[in-house]
């Protein structure tokens, strides 16, 4: 190889050969002789050291380490690198000199295209021509390289800001930032300032100045207004600009005269840790001189905590357990906590007083009312433990009170409001981001000033495109849209637009670049668009943005889910400073992320408030799914366009592709914008919080727990009670297994077994299954158990409950159920109820102040914001009593006073009764009457109550009632003189739950419509037949979207702590999606899959795929079946089930499934077991009673003609005749009477037909997509029956129970009974009956054999009684074993 180089460049007649060879003989020489030289040394000092001899190594020190040349000489240097083509026989296609050094700093792409390099603004690079080096300045040693590198950042590098508007943002922002500090006393010398500022801009300058570039950009999209203007204004909305002077403090006059500092709070945060004792309060202060409203910190130092100590009666001794007969004092609990708690826990300093305080909770040995010894101390010193016991006290309350607790408490700090903080105090050192910094250094300095002005917000609405390094498999970042809104007034109509200015910043993934002609496309374009070439740059300009513009509000979508750990997670991994700016509390150290509560992420952004809007629409709104999509789709009727993730890193090839990428950004930004404004979130958040007394941030982020347990807080507190301490509570595996699907619910309770309730629920009456085509009048409770907790002064104050032992004693079912006694009512009312009827007084003045004429809309919007706060408080109240981990938990029940729906006495038609409400059928066709009878039933009923008030909660024209909380009605709405429109409601169906496919939810929908609708049986019927026949026909030929198939379904837990992840299909698929890019699934979202055909044998439930798995592989296709007999087939056979003529069979032929696999049977309801027990309801008629039963039919000996019996008597009134007097058939004159011995033989054999149809013991599976089918007993049970061994979900129930075989053979009585259907008779039909002769004593026996051979087969039957000598039988023969004188 060295030969062929060397002939190949003499062929070539290379210059400087002659040099070449010399250098390298010489260089060889050199070498050779150095190898001898250090081996000879070597040997010398080796034998040196085995003598003992200490060696002294000198290192000798390189010169000419590196020549030291200008930017036009290296760049020759580097062209002819380039050009040397020193690789032999390549033919240019091997190996290729970059040309530069490896140290080289400027390693990317654009400095290898001679074109485009170097390319700056012409006073730039002017400026850098003029600067030259000597090549040989000083002596070239690495010390020297790294010496001359650290002068390099004391150079004077002239940047006209003027020309960069990025760099100018920077430096306004450090010129703001230092002007602040400077003027609250920080001392700093103006050259130390300027070195600061130098090695800083050189930090961040040098890499922004390499990486970013600022280009103008415009849409492709029409309907985006924003893109054709320019932020000119942008500047005049900012903050940043705003100096204030330490002379000149934004101070007020109080009302003693005094100089207040006076702001708006909006959030507050502590740190209980690291600054016990501390609590900084953000919000907006009102600086005159610029007119503007600028953010603030207010630190309030030194809350101390607060302790209480319940003295013993008598002293215990703590080694034995043992009362003495020595009386406590007030002295001696001091002298104790003074001489051993403080000396244990090293409290050195502390106050104490005594005082009278009462307590209402679930401790049982203490007292309502009793003196305490208060201990106050700082809470720097330890926190004591809350199971505190000494000799002369029991108990020890709120050592675990957090001190932004206490101060909200004590300073009646209730939600956002102005404050006013006395004897304010400079920082010394900066602690926040905020424009004003002030210290309170006692809590009592801070005071709330009633003004119901309101500041204006700076608002930021937040959406980014992330890609998945292909390397690493984490997700970076790769554009940021933010839009703002400067001045968003939350007292007023959310702005139209909902933004005023923008910034978007798109950076590349490191394998990418952007594309070539990217300029020359920007030059054309008008929106201004950050171009950062790395993630960390793009990071830095977001924080250096987020620190200028400084939201208040930071509005996204999944925001706490995903955006906010992405962005807290590449900071930390770029090492991008100053990561706190994202907040407004600086902080050096970046909190751990990941951890399953995400803390570290919420406390990330302390001082601004973060919204999402996911987690808004959740509590607001009901929708199918939470996905961004849904939303827009559903709030704002608009179709979202989606950027599949995987897409993203293929349109930086194209300009246009990317752009558009760009625009897809801000146009979800926008959205989510404007979907927050829909909603109504801010302002609603900010009524909650004023109501509730809590933190907005935290109203934000959901929870409704603890805003009514700071509601219940500043009640308690105000009337001098110990509240109860909070406790931490870890979920047991019971607790977990509950919480899961139905079908791993199931499984695993069959296993562990479930507890009973500790209650039984509310009055539920049965309801009348069928079709109601009559009005039917819904009466219904107001606010139910908030009515009943003030009907009946119910309160952790009034009611006596159960001791906490008892109470697990019976959740164990270890013990009867103890229901506490209702208070007496000669009792003060309870603050429980005295804060609701608060909460409902105050929504109906609100609700009246609406009513007023002529009334602002600004105003009207305001009222309608603050009933909605105010209704959404005081529903949510009693759900949050019974939530186990409140510390307001309350053990006693509600339902056990639940009123009576209606006076019995009134003889109305009850068709269905769930607590607070009950359905009436009033077999009336005139709608005003119907209101009538509604009235006078409300007049009655509230008659009875106080506070308890019934009310005509609609009325529907038509009904279809399946079962218990699952109907669908035709909801009359009256528009006067009369007239009504109608309005369809569905309750508890299959087509209101989201894990149905979209297309079986239409179909259920559509046969609703036809059931409610005014049409003929035959017509809907006929209808209903021809939709589900073309619906199978467009499945099968493959006509109907995908979107039809997708199925949703919430995660209840992360996708990854599932124990069987395979068997559950929206798990498997969620756990598909979160090893793609983009955001991950986590407890809480909605999963979206289809059942596919994929070429296995497996389950459905193992065949589900993410959508877009079903577009990218060729071998995935909708399994047809699956929709078709799992989806829609159970759906419409539910809904049609009460219709008669419509059944499983039918509905499976018009889909065009095999109809073999669908079987006519009657549905098992959880509801029959507790009928079974009472023999049957007894406030059905005959007619509904057997309305299921087999007629008995019998064949006239003469004519043949089959006869149906199912009465004594045919026909009513004048038409009235016995039924076995008469064939059928009118031609033939026999009477079947005169075959007596054959009709009883029938009857005998009929009967022993159903009663071996019994004991066969068919089991089949109750739900109906299952039909699984044995005669074996399953061994795995659950708390209803028998699982299935097959589906798993439900349970198997027998085919032909006990109970339609008693229903039966009463049935052969009840149309033999004559003696019972005699006395239904009018007296126009018993004249009938006597003048055909009926009543003969040969018709009278007849009639009489016949019941008394089903009599003889009911009394074999144990069905309808109780022997009670056989019950405790078994008791008798204990007894007389056990006693030797029986």
């Amino acid at each position: 190889m060295e030969g062929s180089g060397e002939s190949a460049r003499n062929g070539a007649g290379c210059h400087g050969e002659t040099s070449d060879s010399a250098n390298l003989i010489a260089s060889r020489s050199r070498r050779e002789k150095k190898c001898k030289q250090g081996r000879q040394d070597a040997l010398e000092r080796l034998k040196k050291a085995k003598a003992g001899e200490k060696i002294k190594y000198e290192v000798e020190e390189f010169t000419s380490v590196y020549d030291e040349i200008d930017e036009e000489q290296y760049s020759k240097i580097v062209q002819e690198r380039q050009e040397d083509d020193w690789i032999v026989d390549d033919d240019g296609v091997g190996y290729v000199e970059d040309g530069r050094e490896i140290f080289d700093e400027d390693l990317e792409d654009d400095a290898l295209d001679s074109n485009k390099k170097r390319k700056r603004d012409t006073a730039s690079t002017n400026e850098k021509k003029n600067v030259k080096k000597s090549l040989v300045s000083k002596p070239n040693t690495i010390k020297s390289m790294f010496m001359a590198n650290t002068g390099k950042k004391k150079t004077d590098k002239t940047v006209d800001l003027s020309k960069d508007d990025l760099l100018g943002d920077i430096l306004q922002d450090l010129n703001a930032e230092v002007g602040i500090h400077l003027c609250f006393g920080m001392v700093r010398e103006e050259q130390s300032f300027e070195s600061a500022s130098i090695l800083l801009f050189t930090l961040v300058f040098d890499t922004f100045e390499r990486h970013l570039q600022i280009y103008t950009v415009n849409s492709s999209l029409p309907d985006i207004s924003c893109w054709d203007r320019i932020d000119e204004d942008e500047d005049g909305l900012l903050t940043s600009e705003i100096q204030v002077d330490s002379s000149q403090l934004p101070l007020t006059t109080g009302e003693d005269g005094q100089q207040v500092f006076r702001f708006y709070w909006l959030d507050a945060y502590e740190d209980q840790y690291t600054q016990p004792g501390v609590v900084y309060l953000f919000g907006k202060v009102w600086i005159e001189s610029a007119k503007s409203y600028v953010s603030c910190c207010v630190t309030v130092k030194n809350i101390e905590r607060t302790i209480y100590l319940l003295p013993r009666e008598s002293r215990i001794n703590m080694s034995s357990g043992k009362e003495t007969k020595d009386t406590v004092t007030m002295k001696d609990v001091y002298e104790e906590f003074n001489d051993h708690v403080a000396e244990k826990y090293k409290i050195m300093k502390y106050k104490s007083k005594k005082v009278e305080k009462k307590y209402a909770f679930e401790i049982p040995d203490v007292p309502a009312n009793s003196d305490y010894l208060e201990v106050r101390y700082l809470a720097e010193f330890p926190r004591l433990p809350q199971d505190l016991k000494g000799e002369t006290f029991s108990h020890v309350f709120g050592t675990n009170t957090s001190s932004l607790e206490l101060l909200l408490m004590n300073r009646k700090m209730k939600g956002p409001g102005w404050l006013e903080i006395k004897n304010p105090q400079l920082l010394t050192q900066p602690v926040s981001w905020c424009k004003v910094e002030l210290i309170a250094l006692k809590p009592d300095f801070v005071n709330v000033v009633k003004d119901p002005s309101l500041p204006p917000l700076v608002v930021m609405s937040l959406s980014m495109k992330t890609v998945q390094n292909t390397k690493t498999h984490q997700n970076e970042i790769m554009a940021i849209t933010a839009l703002v809104h400067h001045k968003f007034c939350l007292d007023k109509a959310p702005p139209v637009p909902p933004f005023q200015t923008h910034f978007c910043v798109i950076s590349k993934p490191n394998d990418c670049i952007f594309p070539y002609d990217f300029k020359e496309t920007a030059r054309h374009k008008k929106a201004k668009i950050e171009i950062a070439t790395t993630e960390r740059t793009l990071l830095g300009f977001f924080l250096a943005k987020i620190h200028k513009i400084d939201p208040d509000v930071i509005v996204g979508h999944n925001i706490y889910g995903f955006d906010l750990e992405l962005l807290l997670q590449r900071i930390n991994f770029g090492k991008v400073p100053h990561w706190s700016k994202i907040g407004r509390l600086r902080r050096s150290n970046m909190p751990k992320l990941g951890g399953r509560s995400g803390f570290a992420e919420k406390s990330a952004t302390c001082g601004r408030m973060v919204c999402d809007v996911e987690i808004s629409a959740k509590e607001l709104i009901r929708c199918k799914s939470y996905h961004l999509t849904d939303l827009v789709n559903q709030i704002l009727k608009k179709e979202r366009v989606t950027i599949p993730p995987e897409e993203i890193r293929n349109m930086y090839s194209d300009s246009r592709q990317l752009l558009y990428m760009v625009e897809n950004t801000w146009i979800d930004a926008n959205y989510i914008l404007q979907i927050m404004c829909e909603l109504n979130v801010l302002p609603l958040a900010l009524q909650i919080t004023n109501i509730a007394g809590n933190v907005m941030s935290r109203t934000l982020m959901g929870g409704r727990a603890e805003r009514n347990e700071y509601l219940l807080l500043h009640a308690f507190y105000d009337k001098e009670f110990i509240v109860p301490d909070k406790q931490l509570f870890k979920k047991t595996q019971q607790k977990q297994l509950e919480e899961d699907e139905d079908f791993e619910g199931d499984q695993n309770k069959s296993k562990i077994g479930r507890k009973k309730a500790a209650y039984s629920g509310g009055l539920v009456l049965d309801p009348k299954v069928g079709f109601y085509d009559k009005f039917i009048l819904l009466l219904d409770f107001n606010s139910l158990y908030p009515s009943i907790i003030q009907e009946f002064n119910i309160c952790f104050t009034t009611v006596d409950r159960v001791s906490p032992s008892q109470q697990k004693k019976t959740e164990d079912g270890g013990g009867e159920e103890e229901i506490p006694e209702l208070p007496d009512s000669t009792l003060d009312m309870g603050i429980l109820p005295k804060e609701i009827r608060k909460l409902v007084e105050r929504r109906r003045q609100v609700k009246q102040l609406m009513k007023q004429p002529d009334l602002n809309s600004d105003l009207y919007l305001q009222y309608d914001i603050r009933q909605k706060a105010l209704k959404l408080t005081a529903n949510s109240m009693y759900g949050c009593l019974g939530f186990s981990y409140s510390r307001f938990y309350a053990n006693f029940n509600l339902c056990d006073v639940s009123p009576s729906p209606f006076p019995m006495q009134m003889n109305l038609e009850v068709i269905y009764g769930d607590t607070d409400s009950i359905m009436i059928n009033t077999n009336l066709v005139n709608l005003e009457e119907v209101f009538k009878l509604g009235n006078k039933i409300k007049s009655e009923v509230n008659k009875l109550y106080k506070l308890l008030e019934i009310d005509i909660d609609g009325i529907f024209k038509s009904l279809l009632l399946l079962k218990k909380k699952k109907y669908a009605a035709l909801v009359v709405e009256p528009t006067g003189d009369g007239k009504y429109i109608t309005k369809q409601e569905l309750k508890g169906l299959d087509i209101v739950r989201r894990d149905w496919c979209d297309l079986a939810k239409e179909t259920g929908n559509y046969i609703i419509s036809q059931i409610l609708s005014d049409q003929s049986r035959d017509v809907i019927v006929e209808n209903i037949q021809r939709r589900l026949i073309q619906i199978g026909e467009n499945v099968v030929n493959g006509s109907t979207p995908i979107k039809q198939f997708e199925i949703n379904k919430a995660l209840t837990k992360d996708p990854q702590d599932y124990p069987d992840k395979k068997s559950l299909p929206h798990v498997h698929v969620a756990l598909w999606i979160n090893s793609q890019e983009g955001r991950k699934l986590k407890a809480g979202d909605t999963v979206s899959y289809v059942i596919c055909q994929d070429g296995s044998n497996l389950s459905a439930s193992q065949r589900a795929y993410a959508p877009e798995q079903l577009k990218k592989q060729e071998n995935l296709a909708i399994d047809t079946q699956y929709y078709l007999s799992q989806q829609v087939h159970p759906v419409v056979a539910r809904i049609c089930e009460p219709i008669e003529g419509v059944d499983s069979v039918l509905i499976a032929t018009w889909l065009g499934l095999d109809p073999s696999q669908f079987k006519v049977y009657h549905h098992y309801h959880k509801d029959e077991g507790n009928d079974d027990l009472l023999g049957g309801p007894v406030q059905l008629t005959d007619e509904e009673k057997y309305k299921d039963c087999e007629r008995f039919k019998i064949a006239c000996p003469k004519c043949g003609t089959e006869n149906l019996y199912n009465s004594v008597f045919n026909g009513s009134d004048l038409m009235i005749e016995a039924s076995l007097l008469h064939c059928t058939k009118k031609e033939c004159n026999e009477s079947p009477s005169n075959y007596l011995m054959q009709i009883n033989n029938k009857l005998i054999l009929d009967i022993r037909c159903y009663i071996k149809k019994y004991y066969t013991s068919w089991l089949r599976c109750e739900e109906q997509t299952c039909q699984y089918r044995t005669r074996r007993l399953p061994l795995r049970f659950s708390r209803n029956g028998p699982l299935c061994p097959v589906c798993r979900k439900a349970v198997v129930k027998r085919e032909y129970s006990d109970k339609a075989l008693f229903t039966q053979l009463c049935f052969y009585r009840y149309i033999f009974d004559v003696d019972y259907a005699k006395q239904k008779l009018t007296n126009q039909e018993k004249d009938r009956l006597n003048c055909q002769g009926f009543f003969s004593e040969k018709n009278k026996e007849m009639y009489k054999k016949l019941k008394n051979t089903v009599d003889q087969w009911l009394t074999m039957s144990s069905y309808s009684e109780v022997d009670l000598s056989k019950l405790f039988q078994t008791f008798n023969i204990a007894k007389s074993v056990g006693n030797p004188s029986t």
